[in-house]
């Protein structure tokens, strides 16, 4: 364990601990590769400067305690890995990054950090309610992440009427859409966002031109505004998905998790249909108040964790 996490930062190693089983679980699961990240928000007392110079004499070890606890100021942070790959996370791979800025807290930190660290950071800043985000790159979301929106309706013409434009893509049908259709897939939200940083061209780092990763605090500032209220899960064009939890690390990995079982039994319901020959039978999507209904309630996560757990003790935590 981490000594400077637990003895100077007072994080619970039961935190910690929950964290590189979350990644080790996401790794099992084939929702983390090699890449990606998960974290979990947490407030601590950074210790006062003065904390680090040595150990204080008998007789101003009292004067100083006082004055330290007057001066401690707590800070809004998260826990998330360096850079490791997440199924060989250990607890000393932790360390503590600042949500205002995404960069390491503690000043005697030289790991390297997850290059898009920022993504968490910038939903932190933007969403108080959230505990624990996660970012995979899961082939399956990414799939989904590129299909082309749907062309809107148009009315019919009349034979003097210009014929409308051609669309550069194909015409997909609606459902093709990213949508809950099971109950354990309600979490993520009603509606799937994406988020397409080459049309973010107003932002600083962003455009038709990059390597589509969120590198800097305004781009994940950028993404962040896409978790607006009731929105779990927001596709990236063509690169991943951010999946964000109001109760908890514990909770994000269950989302992570069946969001992709999600994806996985709406693409074998679309191939059943038929719909991706353009036509087929309808598939349902949950309702807006069947998504509420579900809510987190159908997401046994106390009932799921310790079997994840179990399953990446046992094989050491690596993808089998």
């Amino acid at each position: 364990m981490d000594s400077r996490l637990t003895t100077h930062y007072h994080i619970p190693t039961a935190l910690i601990a929950d964290l590189v089983h979350a990644n080790r679980i996401l790794a099992h699961h084939k929702v983390l590769d090699t890449f990606g990240h998960v974290s979990i928000r947490c407030r601590v007392k950074l210790p006062h400067p003065s904390s680090s110079s040595g150990s204080p004499t008998p007789e101003t070890k009292e004067t100083a305690t006082a004055e330290e606890e007057e001066e401690e100021e707590e800070e809004d942070c998260f826990l998330q890995a360096t850079y490791h790959a997440p199924a060989l996370v250990t607890p000393t791979d932790i360390a503590l990054f600042s949500t205002t800025t995404g960069d390491a807290v503690d000043p005697t930190e030289t790991r390297k950090g997850a290059l898009e660290r920022h993504i968490h950071a910038g939903v932190y800043r933007a969403r108080p309610d959230i505990q624990a985000v996660l970012h995979c790159h899961a082939p399956l979301l990414v799939s989904y992440s590129i299909l082309a929106p749907p062309r809107p309706p148009t009315s019919p013409t009349s034979p003097s009427s210009p014929s409308p434009a051609p669309s550069p893509y194909p015409t997909p049908t609606p459902n093709l859409s990213l949508r809950p259709v099971v109950h354990v897939g309600a979490s993520t939200g009603l509606h799937v966002p994406v988020y397409d940083i080459a049309a973010r061209s107003s932002v600083s780092g962003a455009g038709p031109e990059t390597d589509l990763l969120i590198r800097t605090p305004a781009l994940g500032d950028d993404l962040a505004r896409s978790f607006t209220d009731g929105v779990g899960l927001v596709l990236m064009r063509g690169h991943g998905a951010t999946v964000a939890s109001r109760r908890g690390v514990r909770d994000v990995v269950h989302k992570g998790i069946y969001a992709v079982v999600n994806a996985e039994i709406l693409r074998d319901a679309l191939l059943l249909s038929g719909a991706g020959a353009g036509g087929g039978r309808e598939v349902r999507g949950l309702s807006g108040g069947e998504v509420e209904a579900c809510g987190d309630g159908v997401n046994a996560v106390e009932r799921s964790w310790p079997a994840w757990v179990a399953e990446v003790d046992a094989g050491g935590g690596l993808c089998g």
